[in-house]
């Protein structure tokens, strides 16, 4: 593992984390499940929006919630903006390999997102991500209500012993899901 506060911290992080998930096994039926059995017990769930993602090549495929809830996802913009939109419209492509809102869809306030389920490269205990490095959830996540829970899903694989490196802007998660379940972070 590399050293948490070193220089290139989160580039050599990222090399950690995708050699690991390279041949990991992930179980995505016991993950949708336990986050079945968390969105059920959250009230926000059934009053608003839980924004999820289409996975990029190497997440967790959470598709298997879409129909259970009023799910929302994300689109990528030029300048790395990201925008939300019901999961039940048109998908085009991306060039990344995940599928998004073709443009010109209706958007979701983030003030109606009531749960956010966050793809990330890594996570630690305390809920710190780490993700691709290109920022946008570190630009989305601000304009969600402090209330809403955020939750990290990875692979247990992936949520290191460690505090990962950290900037100003990066926006810690209140749960981890993994194959284990959901949980608060540490504190």
């Amino acid at each position: 593992m590399p050293e948490a506060h070193e220089p290139n911290g989160k580039v050599r992080w990222r090399a950690w984390a995708r050699e690991r998930r390279d041949g990991l096994t992930i179980d995505h039926a016991a993950m949708v499940a336990g986050l079945r059995d968390f969105l059920g017990a959250d009230d926000g769930a059934a009053d608003g929006w839980v924004l999820t993602y289409r996975p990029r090549p190497g997440e967790v495929d959470l598709d298997a919630l879409l129909p259970d809830w009023r799910c929302a996802v994300t689109r990528t913009h030029a300048g790395g903006l990201l925008t939300v939109h019901p999961a039940d419209g048109p998908m085009e492509h991306h060039r990344f390999g995940y599928l998004q809102p073709v443009a010109g869809t209706p958007e979701v306030s983030l003030a109606d997102v009531t749960v956010a389920l966050v793809p990330g490269v890594a996570f630690d205990p305390w809920g710190n991500r780490l993700g691709h490095g290109v920022g946008h959830y570190d630009r989305l996540l601000p304009g969600l209500a402090p209330r809403v829970p955020r939750v990290g899903v990875t692979s247990g694989a992936l949520v290191t012993a460690v505090r990962l490196p950290t900037e100003h802007h990066d926006i810690p998660m209140t749960h981890l899901a993994t194959e284990a379940g959901v949980r608060q972070v540490q504190s």
